[in-house]
């Protein structure tokens, strides 16, 4: 399915530039990646691919799944149309069926000749005859140098901008792109995507004027180098995935902890330079969400017309213009590429940068190495001198010890004589204790028993004098409020009072007062 991948991206490629907008805004590349692998058939299938919603559908599905169709066995589900056969001795597949069975309109046929004329992307190298700019694009056209054959040409002054070349008349360029027939007009034109310098004597004199140009402004200066911070750990890395450096670099970067943010990036000829302003401004745009502390650019060796892209003015400044520093490691025969010059750090080889990210971590790893062997020769120190004070300590305790027990020793023989004086004492005060508890004993039970008489005496005292006594013999207690009634002075008829009798209480009410 390589060829549908191809296909996809040059389709996408264009849209992009027709638009003016990013690549990923068409369609970004994970997305391309999931129609090849799935290969869908229809709306549903389409739109089921992440990254296309209806409204991408609305705007691309029919294309996509008509570029799709021509790559599968059997065509496209949704065409209406049925295709030629396809004939490998020509190379390509009738794009339209037979003239007898549809008669086109103008408008429908160019729109059939654009779309095989759109897939057949090229490169072609001739000499510019004329160009001028009108409105947002530059016209031009360049001829054969062998047989005088002209070709128009039609560029957008942003993928104009973007190539870095100061096109005149005589310049011998390469283009790439893909051809039209403009429907108003209907003059045949090449679309040019990407433009470049044909020759070594030219490249060369670009990239000298480009570096003069940008060392009088002072992009170059080393004041404005910064200093790669230490302890990096998250690493923006842009390269091409499908390189040997980038593995080089993974296998040589050591083992800290690193986060790395990888961009996938065309790094050979002037086609990699959209890839690497896209990749420049994704990290720098990632700065909120995602911050990164160094971003590394890496390739391997080249010709200065393989490095073109190295040597693009638009790169250079937004490399000097990144808010944290660059690391930039391009290979290179000759002479430096602007882009190294640029950055913050140029080390000569995607090894050498893995070197400048692990410096301060390796300088660390080193002192704790040294300062692990200081600690353990320093331990071991103390261990000896602890052992010797450990030997002179025993020797003390021993010494000390002895001395405490031989006066222990002499005590002891001292206690054993007065042993049987005091076991005399002790059987005297035991006798003695003995007569002491016996006459208090007899004290003490003479005392209880007077008590006891004196107690069943003055039982027989108070209840005699017992005022409940004579409630057994007929007598009542009168109480009012808890008082006892004594006269009937001051009482009133209606009043209430108690009378306590011997088993119980009466609420008696004055009915008549007798004095």
């Amino acid at each position: 399915m390589a060829n549908l991948r191809q296909v996809l991206y040059a389709w996408r490629d264009n849209e992009a530039s027709k638009r003016g907008v990013d690549l990923f805004r068409i369609l970004p590349n994970s997305a391309i990646d999931e129609i090849v692998k799935a290969l869908p058939r229809t709306k549903d299938e389409l739109t089921s691919i992440k990254g296309i919603k209806d409204a991408k559908y609305n705007h691309f599905g029919k294309i996509i799944l008509s570029l799709v169709g021509e790559y599968m066995p059997g065509g496209a589900v949704q065409d209406p149309q049925p295709k030629a056969a396809h004939k490998p001795e020509d190379g390509f597949v009738r794009a339209f069926p037979k003239q007898e069975e549809t008669v086109f309109s103008v408008s429908s046929y160019l729109d059939v000749v654009n779309n095989a004329l759109w897939r057949l992307s090229a490169r072609v190298k001739g000499e510019v005859m004329s160009c001028k700019v009108q409105g947002s694009a530059i016209y031009m056209s360049i001829k054969d140098s062998k047989d005088e054959s002209v070709m128009n040409v039609f560029m957008w002054l942003t993928d104009y901008e973007v190539s870095g070349v100061d096109m005149t008349e005589g310049l011998e360029v390469i283009i790439e792109g893909k051809s039209e027939i403009y429907k108003p007009s209907g003059r045949f034109s090449f679309r040019a995507q990407t433009l470049e310098l044909v020759g070594e004597g030219a490249l060369k004199a670009q990239y000298d004027a480009l570096k003069k140009k940008l060392t009088l402004e002072g992009v170059f200066d080393l004041e404005r180098k910064r200093p790669l911070p230490e302890f990096p750990e998250r690493i923006g890395l842009i390269t091409s995935k499908t390189g040997a450096v980038i593995h080089d670099f993974l296998n040589n970067l050591g083992k800290f902890g690193y986060a790395i943010k990888f961009f996938n990036s065309r790094v050979e000829g002037a086609s990699a330079v959209k890839d690497l302003l896209q990749a420049l401004r994704y990290f720098k745009d990632q700065q909120q969400n995602y911050p990164i502390e160094v971003l590394v650019i890496i390739r391997g060796g080249g010709s200065l017309e393989s490095l073109q892209a190295f040597n693009n003015e638009l790169v250079v400044r937004a490399i000097q213009e990144f808010p944290v520093p660059v690391i930039c490691a391009i290979g290179h025969d000759k002479d430096v590429p602007l882009a190294q010059l640029a950055a913050d750090s140029a080390p000569s080889t995607p090894t050498a940068s893995t070197a400048l990210l692990n410096e301060s971590w390796s300088r660390v790893e080193a002192e704790i190495m040294i300062a692990e062997r200081v600690m353990v020769n320093s331990m071991n120190s103390r261990i000896v001198e602890l052992k010797a004070e450990s030997r002179e300590s025993e020797a003390f305790l021993i010494n000390y010890f002895s001395t405490i027990l031989a006066l222990f020793q002499k005590h002891a023989e001292a206690l054993k004589a007065y042993v049987p004086l005091l076991g005399a004492t002790l059987e005297r005060m035991r006798k003695e204790s003995e007569d002491t508890l016996r006459i208090a004993g007899v004290r003490y039970k003479n005392a209880l028993s007077k008590m006891d008489d004196l107690l069943k005496k003055i039982s027989v005292e108070i209840e005699a004098h017992n005022p409940l006594r004579q409630l057994k013999l007929g007598y009542s207690i009168l109480s009012q409020a808890g008082k006892v009634l004594r006269s009937v002075k001051g009482k009133q008829v209606g009043e209430h009072f108690e009378a306590r009798l011997s088993d119980g209480t009466l609420d008696v009410v004055i009915e008549r007062i007798n004095k």
